[in-house]
């Protein structure tokens, strides 16, 4: 797709205000599925995965025959092979600084039950999963200078209030993607960091405050599964 297309495409787009102000989207998902459809089907199909990878508990498709340790290996894999295939340093830093968050998260909860460092190298997603395992017993696992929110979003975990626990990720993910969206100009990057800040705006527009306290903790459940002992290294 040449500049001056995702120049007509992005300037089509209406503009995202900031996160909890927002009361109503201000473009629905149908409508910006046409503006879309301008996209090649190579970057629609690309788009749909990174979409799909930055949500919380989506998983690879499961195939019947396999059991739940090779399903989440597989998940593992997909990510780092879609990682390998976006072509675009900004969009591979993108999705792995989401991965591991999911993982630096779901780290906070296992620790917070009792559970010792995980024993493989290869126990979750993202770029620092063997950082955090490495220091495992340290506060936060020394990524507090690295993820500014993770002590507030410890406290509140620690606390039982896993609504304002959401609400501050959720707060992360927006601030992370409005900077990396000053970055960009008119290109595929810039769509897809548009549609990344679109779902945010979704997700907290659609939020019912008792259902979201239930959705977080199974989201964190789901976000790395169990890694059982036959993962390899």
């Amino acid at each position: 797709m040449a500049n001056n297309a995702y120049h007509s495409l992005l300037a089509s787009l209406p503009h995202l205000d900031s996160l909890f102000d927002c009361k109503q989207l201000p473009i629905s998902r149908f409508q910006l599925d046409q503006r879309l459809s301008a996209l090649g089907f190579s970057e629609r199909a690309l788009l749909n995965e990174i979409e799909q990878q930055m949500e919380w508990g989506n998983e690879a498709p499961a195939r019947p025959e396999q059991n739940s340790t090779a399903q989440e290996f597989d998940l593992i894999q997909h990510a780092h092979s879609l990682i390998n295939r976006v072509n675009s340093p900004d969009l591979a830093a993108l999705l792995n600084w989401r991965l591991d968050v999911r993982t630096v998260v779901a780290a906070l909860r296992k620790r917070m039950r009792g559970e010792k460092a995980p024993g493989y190298s290869r126990w979750s997603f993202g770029s620092r999963r063997e950082f955090i395992r490495r220091n495992w017993n340290a506060p936060y696992f020394n990524l507090e200078h690295r993820f500014l929110w993770l002590p507030d979003v410890a406290k509140a975990l620690e606390q039982g209030h896993s609504f304002e626990a959401e609400k501050l990720l959720l707060a992360a993910v927006w601030q992370h993607l409005s900077a990396e969206a000053a970055k960009q100009r008119f290109s595929f990057e810039a769509v897809v960091i548009y549609v990344l800040r679109w779902n945010v705006l979704q997700r907290w527009t659609s939020y019912n405050h008792e259902q979201a306290i239930v959705r977080f903790d199974q989201l964190v459940e789901q976000a790395l599964g169990q890694y059982a002992a036959a993962l390899p290294e």
